[in-house]
């Protein structure tokens, strides 16, 4: 996959991955690389948060589908420190 969100891009399926990932998981949400990056610059512009565009996915599916996510408490875990900071800034500066 061709990403900036390298930490979830899979490069080949593995059977028994997706096993297990079907077993728990509901739905699949795919976003853009434009709302990884406005992501990733509200984590730091609201929580002072470095964060990998890996990091930042949850948050960009809230972005595209914000009626989706409307009066439901939402959860996202942010985590993830592989920042590459020259990447980081070309993608978050304005």
């Amino acid at each position: 996959m061709d990403t900036i969100a390298d930490g979830v891009a899979g490069r080949f399926p593995i059977a028994a991955v997706l096993d297990d990932l079907l077993q728990v998981a509901d739905h699949a949400v795919l976003v853009r690389e434009a709302s990884i990056v406005t992501g990733m610059r509200m984590l730091l512009e609201h929580a002072g948060l470095v964060v990998e565009p890996s990091a930042a996915l949850g948050i960009a599916a809230i972005l595209e589908d914000p009626d989706r996510f409307a009066d439901r408490h939402v959860v996202t875990i942010i985590c993830g420190g592989n920042v590459d900071l020259d990447a980081y800034h070309r993608w978050v500066a304005r």
